[in-house]
């Protein structure tokens, strides 16, 4: 049962980060292996939720929840994404989104589940450890939530291009995902929120390209 767990969790990185590899390179096969493989890692992801937690995994909290907590997470992230766009266009500032569908599905998919992975699993279990002797239980998982977006924006300085306004909507969205981990204790529906934020940005861009005159 071990061996089987520890293969169970090497499956997953490789599902993740070769279909990764595939969908950003280019060539058409590149493209077909990439969004297979992560159709696959989409469900292999979710059918072993709560059993990856040998190999470190166990930090990153992928565990099972309520259906009112998959509920909240896909709602907060469509309502985050209408928000959000709302705001970028009355600023005249411009979402930063990808025309090629291939970078696209990264974003909707794998790019979700790694981010959440690790910010609000890996740092979200880091940070918990680290506060909690600085902080009193009601103020430590704010103090998680906040502090883990904060990073969450910082490391999105790296993309060119990022303004401060876009940088205080990552954070905010951010503390969004953090939330959702916090309430239902797993990084699962935060994942989802993430992937339906980044989805619905995709898809009002589209609405809006589409009624143009």
């Amino acid at each position: 049962m071990t061996r089987l767990g520890e293969y169970r969790e090497v499956l997953f990185w490789l599902l993740l980060l070769g279909s990764w590899q595939f969908l950003a390179s280019p060539g058409a096969k590149s493209a077909v292996v990439g969004a297979s493989g992560a159709l696959m890692f989409l469900l292999f992801a979710f059918r072993n939720l709560g059993r990856l937690t040998r190999l470190g995994l166990g930090y990153a909290s992928w565990r099972p929840t309520s259906r009112a907590n998959w509920a909240l997470g896909a709602a907060s992230g469509l309502i985050a994404g209408i928000v959000i766009f709302g705001i970028g266009s009355a600023s005249g500032q411009g979402m930063i989104l990808s025309s090629n569908w291939r970078l696209a599905l990264l974003q909707v998919t794998l790019g979700p589940v790694l981010e959440e992975v690790v910010f609000r699993g890996y740092l979200f279990s880091l940070l918990t450890w680290a506060l909690r002797r600085a902080a009193s239980e009601a103020v430590l998982n704010w103090l998680v939530v906040v502090t883990g977006a904060v990073v969450f924006a910082l490391v999105h300085l790296a993309q060119p291009g990022v303004s401060w306004l876009q940088l205080a909507c990552i954070t905010m969205t951010g503390s969004l995902y953090g939330w959702i981990r916090t309430l239902s204790a797993s990084t699962a529906p935060a994942a989802v929120a993430h992937a339906v934020y980044n989805l619905t940005l995709y898809g009002t861009a589209s609405v809006i390209k589409n009624a143009s005159p």
